[in-house]
């Protein structure tokens, strides 16, 4: 019985935590992205969990930065700045051969602040609609399960009083 109480504790802080971090994050202006390419392997792995600061200045983004922006088709593109010109910032992946062509400020996103490898692939299932289902089923099983084995200190209240 403790264990289960245990179990569930953790889980619910945790959920709560990473949940709490996530919107702190938002609100300061980090956004998370999925990376969906090896594109800037091994620097950034496929399925990385980027965080990019929409806050950052166009102007302060200096050569080697890994910045965020729209490509063509608004596909969001995370890669590092090569070179920069009048027209803007030259950029490349670090698995790419050849270079991206020049992104201007229109096309700016943000900064690359930091990543979480492999938590990109766990946001991905959570948001397909098994993922959802099963994460769904996972937080009412946990309510559930919480309320059935309730808090003791009430029970052991609650006998005492009728004692």
């Amino acid at each position: 019985m403790k264990i289960i109480k245990g179990i569930i504790n953790v889980l619910t802080t945790l959920i709560i935590v990473v949940g709490g971090i996530f919107i702190g994050l938002y609100l300061f202006g980090f956004t998370p992205y999925v990376v969906l390419s090896g594109s800037m392997e091994p620097t950034i792995k496929t399925g990385s969990l980027c965080f990019i600061n929409k806050h950052a200045k166009y102007e302060t983004i200096k050569e080697k930065d890994i910045i965020a922006f729209k490509a063509s088709g608004g596909t969001l593109v995370t890669h590092r700045v090569v070179s920069i010109d009048e027209n803007g910032f030259v950029t490349k992946g670090d698995n790419n051969k050849n270079q991206d062509g020049v992104s201007n400020r229109s096309q700016f996103v943000g900064k690359n602040v930091f990543w979480i490898p492999y938590v990109g692939y766990g946001i991905m299932l959570i948001q397909s609609t098994t993922g959802k289902i099963i994460f769904g089923t996972f937080v009412v099983l946990l309510l559930l399960v919480g309320l059935l084995f309730g808090d003791d200190k009430k029970k052991d209240k609650k006998e005492k009083i009728e004692e």
